[in-house]
């Protein structure tokens, strides 16, 4: 009876990481798919989206469209440090966002700049505008 206990328990655990890992390669082909690289996984943190009609413009401002649609939900927040560098040699961060384990968007934390946020899709951009090291 022990030994099926600890068969079932391994079970859920290698169904359950093998679950994370797929998660961590759809982050991954989306970030790389926007040109993107992970260094590391920095937080994950889920909650419901509330974001004040100001910082939701600001975001929009920065070509951050998707929260909108998203707000009262809960969604879930995985940040990473990307090894891309601004002009500094600081480490850029992505956010990536989740919905039901569905990706709905990302976007990009510059430090040392403002706004600070970027869209993950202006790449060649903040490359051109000497933001980052290429």
């Amino acid at each position: 009876m022990k030994m099926r206990m600890f068969l079932v328990l391994v079970g859920v655990l290698l169904v359950t990481a093998c679950g994370q890992e797929n998660l961590n390669e759809q982050h991954d082909e989306y970030l790389s798919n926007k040109g993107w690289e992970i260094k590391e996984s920095i937080e994950v943190e889920t909650y419901i989206l509330d974001i004040p009609n100001e910082m939701l413009s600001n975001f929009e401002g920065s070509g951050i469209t998707f929260m909108r649609e998203y707000l009262g939900e809960e969604i879930t927040e995985h940040v990473y440090k990307l090894k891309e560098k601004d002009i500094e040699g600081d480490c850029l961060k992505a956010v990536v966002f989740e919905v039901e384990e569905e990706i709905i968007g990302g976007y990009g934390i510059l430090p040392d700049w403002t706004p600070g946020t970027f869209n993950l899709d202006d790449k060649e951009r903040l490359i051109k505008e000497h933001f980052i090291k290429q």
